[in-house]
């Protein structure tokens, strides 16, 4: 789950709701100098989105920020320890899946689909098979997205399914709007142009 630093995001409004206050957690957390620095915005997040939880435990906002904080702050502490935080990851990103699967163009597939196919396969969840027909259910249920587009695109590049990844990473690369999905956008070109420059 980890991917490129990307800027802060600071709340639009007066009084942030949790899950947004989880997110802008998470961003601080990725842009953030150092381990130690993260390592308090990840925990932020991950308070945040729990005291959500505590009332509602299918908001989708919370359960989806939570997930990404606890990657974020297991990243912190080594690769060695993120492995014993996956299953909680993985419970909290099915919850979503089962409650909402619509969310956010389809947020739960597609972090689904990136855990299991960046997760070490035998000793962790890691799966090639599981996240191709989780990045399938991304596309099938918000299939203009260009975050579920780059994402697949930089998958099935890695898997050798060119004709599929050059479809997908065109799309992305070919949009003008780009830029207006916000803070993400920048990852998703850059894994686009990766995907395209792989299967030339």
């Amino acid at each position: 789950m980890a991917h490129a630093g990307l800027l802060a995001l600071l709340a639009l409004t007066a009084m942030p709701t949790s899950a947004s206050q989880s997110e802008s957690a998470y961003r601080l957390g990725k842009a953030a100098p150092n381990d130690r620095e993260a390592r308090r915005e990840y925990q932020r997040g991950i308070d945040s989105a729990r005291s959500v939880l505590a009332a509602n435990p299918d908001e989708p906002g919370a359960l989806l920020w939570l997930a990404a904080n606890l990657a974020g702050e297991a990243l912190t502490h080594g690769k060695v320890f993120a492995l014993g935080v996956i299953p909680e990851i993985e419970t909290t990103l099915l919850r979503l899946e089962h409650t909402s699967p619509l969310y956010d163009h389809a947020a739960a597939a597609r972090s689904l689909a990136n855990l299991y196919w960046k997760a070490p396969a035998l000793i962790s969840v890691g799966s090639s098979k599981k996240a191709a027909a989780f990045f399938q259910q991304a596309l099938a249920r918000a299939p203009d997205f260009p975050g579920n587009q780059a994402m697949a695109a930089a998958f099935f590049a890695d898997q050798g399914d060119c004709a599929r990844a050059r479809a997908l990473a065109a799309a992305v690369a070919g949009r003008t709007d780009l830029s207006g999905f916000g803070p993400d956008a920048a990852e998703w070109r850059q894994l686009a142009r990766a995907a395209l420059q792989d299967c030339r």
